[in-house]
């Protein structure tokens, strides 16, 4: 870190022994707050050394505003280096939080040479690259204290279960619950499920057989070969989301079977469905749900009548906000978009339909997100029920069967919701000048709408940027631009990431 250099060249290393923990700017107080570490053995730092290091960081980062410099003892206590390790999973491999148990991470140190060891089963060891996990820790750690660390990953005895047989606990069983009621649309696999789940936020603890329903959102699979026990070689998956109902979320974890490959692939972030499975106690209270009976499922909603710039209709569809984290590190790059950004509101969707033609073919899903000041605040997403059916190789290409879209709602009352969503925006999307809006316009016409939106196509201002792509497909230039696209050709999942490519390519440089 240049800074720790420039003070140890200012000040003749008289705070060689210092490490820079973080800096944070408070753009409220315009208050500039320094942190650094010092060795626990050593006495508390004086106010000589926060005023000499107040002026100088002030100095060498030209600030106008107040400096205030902070000093932390870096304590090498288990219990402090267990959190850590702990909020590195948090922040750098979410994936993996759920297969942590705190109790099974123990650190020791002789001086300034720390051994942390954490316990995972062997399915977890055979899905990630050990050493390379190993160096990312050792890395974060040694940022947040004054040690050398040595990482060592211990194989326990237990392993995962991929499938559980075990009997549903039906709702009579359990009378004391809580519970609501959804309409199952398309088993996928497990057997037969009540179709009254549990609402999320009461599950307090560790449960066996639970229901639960919801919607699904940050989808992945991840493939993997097992390197140690009785499968060792063969290669595995398994899928990770969250599923949130009215009154919660929690993460959930499918290690999948070769004969359910191709349902889990149907799934998408958006789509509402109903499972069982075991809820087990993860990293500092984390619970995850393990599912071993998953369908396709409803909620059942309330009518709702609402009065919207269109006049009266019964909503269908029901956005919902996307959270983002604040930013507080003072080294993160804030992105700086330009003014058409920054001055307008943006809907980026995406669709899926029956076929390229919109005179005779139909949608079968709109998938959209509402960007504010450059930042993605929030969704929509839809199936759409058909006239007809879907062709077999659209089937294969988005993974929407006809079962998927039976009890979805006509275009007539997805377009309502969605004209609504769009009003007073600029409308996005990736070439939705030569595909996507002759599908609306085309059904907007027979509902009796008229979307006269300002349009910006993502398409011609990837093309226009000085991107260097081999083909201006929406998967390379994702890829180009280092964005996560999971579960392409699906609507949401497009849009959603659409609206980081026109982001990125909007930057002020």
């Amino acid at each position: 870190m240049e800074l720790i250099e420039k003070i140890n060249k200012q000040f003749n290393d008289k705070y060689s022994f210092l490490k820079l923990f973080d800096i944070v700017y408070d753009v409220n107080n315009f208050i500039c707050f320094v942190t650094f570490l010092f060795p626990y053995q050593m006495d508390e730092m004086g106010s000589e050394a926060r005023r000499e290091l107040e002026g100088f960081v002030k100095e060498f980062f030209s600030l106008n505003s107040e400096v205030k410099v902070k000093f932390k003892k870096s304590f090498l206590d288990e219990k402090l280096i267990k959190i850590e390790v702990k909020n590195f999973f948090e922040s750098q491999h979410k994936s993996l939080l759920p297969f942590i148990d705190i109790d099974n991470i123990h650190s020791s140190h002789k001086e300034y040479e720390v051994s942390v060891k954490i316990g995972l089963n062997q399915d977890v060891l055979s899905m990630i690259d050990e050493q390379e996990l190993q160096k990312e820790l050792v890395k974060f750690l040694s940022a947040r204290f004054i040690a050398s660390f040595q990482i060592e990953m211990v194989e326990l005895a237990e392993t995962l279960p991929t499938e559980i047989d075990v009997e549903d606990l039906l709702p009579a069983a359990r009378p004391s619950v809580e519970r609501y009621e959804m309409t199952i649309d398309v088993p996928l696999f497990g057997g037969d499920i009540a179709p009254k789940p549990e609402y999320i936020k009461n599950i307090k603890s560790q449960k066996s057989s639970v229901i639960l329903g919801g919607t699904i959102s940050a989808y992945t699979r991840k493939s993997f070969i097992a390197k140690k026990g009785k499968r060792a070689g063969e290669e595995k998956f398994y899928y990770s989301f969250t599923l949130k109902d009215i009154s919660g979320s929690i993460d959930v974890i499918y290690f999948c079977s070769k004969t359910n490959e191709k349902k889990m692939e149907s799934l998408a972030d958006g789509m509402s469905i109903i499972a069982v499975g075991d809820v087990n106690k993860g990293l500092s209270g984390r619970l995850t749900c393990y599912i071993k009976k998953l369908s396709l499922a409803t909620f059942k909603r309330v009518e709702k009548i609402v009065e919207t710039p269109s006049g009266r209709h019964k909503q269908v569809v029901f956005t919902e906000p996307i959270e983002t984290k604040a930013q507080s590190n003072l080294f993160e790059d804030k992105p700086i978009y330009n003014d058409n950004i920054m001055n307008n509101t943006f809907v980026v969707f995406d669709i899926e339909t029956t076929g390229l033609d919109p005179e005779t073919c139909e949608i079968t899903e709109i998938g959209a997100v509402k960007v504010v000041g450059g930042v993605i605040k929030e969704r929509f997403a839809s199936f759409v029920k058909p006239k007809g059916k879907i062709p077999k190789e659209v089937q294969q290409l988005t993974h929407i069967t006809d079962e998927m879209v039976a009890n979805a709602p006509s275009v007539e009352d997805v377009l309502q919701d969605f004209y609504d969503f769009t009003r007073g925006c600029v409308i996005s999307g990736y070439n939705i000048i030569g595909f996507d809006m002759n599908f609306i316009r085309k059904a907007a016409q027979k509902c009796g709408l008229k979307f006269d939106n300002d349009l910006l196509d993502t398409l011609i201002v990837a093309r226009t940027s000085g991107l260097r792509v081999s083909n201006y497909k929406l998967g390379t230039v994702v890829s180009a631009l280092g964005i996560t696209l999971e579960g392409a050709h699906r609507a949401y999942n497009d849009a959603h990431a659409t609206a980081q490519v026109l982001l990125a390519l909007s930057k002020k440089k």
